[in-house]
C-alpha cells in the first residue's frame, strides 16, 4: 500500500465482491469467462497493491506468455500481474487473468519453478476448473464467486463475502489440482522449461507445510497438496522428488526481480540484507549493484553513487541507469544526462530509463525532448504512472488540456485511485476533439462509473 488515503483492503474487496450481484445473473447465464475475469480485474485494480515495475511484471509475462503461446489459438487473452505481498500465493482468474504474489517470487529458485507455477494456473483457467466447479456443485452464485476470488488474495475477505459455510469450498477439487498439475507439465515441456521445476517448488511449499498449519503459506489453502498428488506428479514427470539431478541456476535477470520486487515493500529489511552479503562477498558485483539500488531507493544517494560505482568496476551489467539516477536526485543533472542518454542508447525498450532520461530533460529545460522521452517510456510500458503523469503535467503546460487529462487520468487509474481518474476522464472528454484518444476515453468512463454504481448498491 501506498501512503494515500484508501479504504481498507478487506472491506474493500469484500465490498466489490458484493457489489457483483449486481452486476452477474445468475449461474447458469451465459455471461462470458473473459467478461468476467476483465470485470474482477478492473474492479481489483482499486483494491489490491500491484507491482507496476516492468522489471518484475515484464519477467513474469514473458514466461507467462511462452507457455501461452503454445497452447494454439485461444477464445481470450492472458494477462499476467504481480501483487505487492510477501506471502507465497498465486491465483488466476477465469478468463486468462493469472495473479503473482511477489513473496512467491522471492522463494522460485530459477525459471523452471515459476513456470511450473504459471503452468499449473494456467492450465486451471484453460480446463475452466473454477466454472466447472461451480456449474457442478451450484454452491455459489456469481456475488460469491467474486468473492471465492478475492480470497486467493486474503481468505478473510471471501469468508466476509460468502458467508462462513462456504469456506470450506475455498480449495480447488483434488481432481482438478491433479488435471492441472498433469497439464501444467505438459504446457511447460512444450515452451521449453523443465517440468521438474513444479515439482520441485510443490516440494518446498510441502517442507514449510510440515512445520505446522502457521507455517503453510496461503497457496496451500486454495492448491492442497497431499503426499499422493506429490507421488502422482513424480508418475507423470517419471522422476522423483529426491533426484539429485542438476538444477537451473538463479539467473541474473531473477535476481534484479528479486530486487525490484523487494523494493516495492520497502527498503529496510532489503538493506539489511544486501549489506550482509556485500559483507560476506566483497567481490560479487551483482550483491554490489543491489545494495546500490536499495541505497537510492532510501534516499542515501552519496552513498549508493559510490556503491554502485564499485558494482560497475566489479563488472556489473546494466549500472549506468542507476548511476545516472543516483547523479539527479544529488542535482547533478549533466552528469546523469550522459549516463542516461549512454542507458536508452544501449536499451531503448527500458521504460524506467527512458522515463529517468525524460526527467533529465525536463530538468535542463528541454521540454520537448522530456515529452519525447516520456513517451517513449509509455510505449515501451503504458503501466508507468510516473510517465503518465508526467506527460499529462506537460500537456497541460503547453496548452493541451485535453491530453493532459488523459495522461493524468491514466496515472491515476493505475496507482488505484478511480475517483481521481473518474474526474480526469471526464475533463478530457469535454476537451479532446473526435477520434481514437477520446473513444479510449470514453471506454475507460464507462467502467468506471460501472464500478461505481457497483459499489453504490
Amino acid at each position: 500500500m501506498t501512503g494515500r488515503s484508501r479504504q481498507p483492503l478487506l472491506a474493500g474487496i469484500a465490498a466489490v465482491a458484493f457489489a457483483w450481484q449486481g452486476l452477474c445473473p445468475p449461474a447458469g447465464a451465459a455471461e462470458s469467462e473473459s467478461d468476467l475475469g476483465r470485470r474482477f480485474a478492473f474492479e481489483a485494480g482499486a483494491e489490491i497493491p500491484l507491482v507496476r515495475d516492468p522489471v518484475v511484471v515484464g519477467y513474469v509475462e514473458r514466461i507467462g506468455g511462452r507457455i501461452v503461446a503454445g497452447l494454439g489459438a485461444q477464445p481470450f487473452d492472458y494477462h499476467f500481474f504481480v501483487i505487492r505481498d510477501a506471502r507465497v500465493n498465486a491465483f488466476a482468474v477465469p478468463g486468462g487473468y493469472v495473479y503473482v504474489h511477489s513473496g512467491l517470487l522471492a522463494l522460485v529458485a530459477n525459471d523452471d519453478e515459476l513456470a511450473g507455477v504459471l503452468g499449473h494456473e494456467i492450465a486451471h483457467v484453460h480446463a475452466h476448473h473454477l466454472l466447472r466447479q461451480q456449474e457442478a456443485t451450484k454452491w455459489l452464485n456469481y456475488a460469491q464467486l467474486i468473492g471465492l476470488l478475492a480470497s486467493f488474495v486474503q481468505p478473510a475477505v471471501g469468508a466476509a463475502a460468502m458467508g462462513a459455510s462456504a469456506t470450506v469450498q475455498l480449495k480447488y477439487k483434488r481432481e482438478y489440482e491433479q488435471e492441472a498439475d498433469y497439464l501444467g507439465a505438459r504446457y511447460v515441456q512444450a515452451a521449453g522449461f523443465a517440468p521438474r521445476g513444479m515439482l520441485d517448488f510443490f516440494q518446498k511449499l510441502a517442507s514449510q507445510e510440515r512445520y505446522g498449519p502457521g507455517a503453510a503459506p496461503p497457496y496451500l489453502l486454495t492448491h492442497p497438496l497431499t503426499e499422493e498428488r506429490l507421488t502422482r506428479l513424480e508418475a507423470v514427470l517419471h522422476t522423483s522428488q529426491w533426484e539429485a539431478s542438476p538444477r537451473r541456476q538463479v539467473s541474473s535477470e531473477l535476481r534484479r526481480v528479486r530486487l525490484a520486487a523487494q523494493l516495492q515493500g520497502g527498503t529496510l529489511d532489503a538493506l539489511d540484507h544486501y549489506q550482509k552479503q556485500v559483507a560476506l562477498f566483497p567481490n560479487d558485483a551483482e550483491s554490489r549493484y543491489a545494495l546500490g539500488a536499495v541505497l537510492l531507493e532510501s534516499g542515501s544517494y552519496a552513498a549508493a553513487l559510490e556503491t554502485l560505482e564499485q558494482a560497475r568496476s566489479l563488472g556489473a551489467p546494466g549500472v549506468d541507469r542507476e548511476i545516472g539516477r543516483a547523479y539527479l536526485r544529488l542535482r547533478q543533472p549533466d552528469k546523469a544526462r550522459e549516463l542516461l542518454a549512454r542507458a536508452v542508447e544501449i536499451a531503448p525498450a527500458d521504460a524506467v530509463a527512458q522515463f529517468e532520461y525524460g526527467r533529465v530533460l525536463e530538468e535542463l529545460g528541454d521540454s520537448e525532448g522530456a515529452r519525447s522521452a516520456y513517451e517513449r517510456a509509455v510505449a515501451a510500458y503504458a503501466d508507468l504512472a510516473d510517465a503518465q503523469w508526467q506527460l499529462g503535467l506537460l500537456d497541460g503546460r503547453a496548452g493541451r488540456a485535453g491530453e493532459g487529462y488523459c495522461h493524468l487520468g491514466k496515472a491515476y487509474l493505475l496507482r488505484g485511485e478511480y475517483p481521481q481518474a473518474l474526474r480526469q476522464f471526464e475533463k478530457a472528454e469535454a476537451q479532446l476533439p473526435a477520434g481514437e484518444q477520446k473513444t479510449e476515453v470514453k471506454d475507460l468512463l464507462a467502467r468506471l462509473r460501472e464500478a461505481r454504481a457497483s459499489r453504490s448498491r
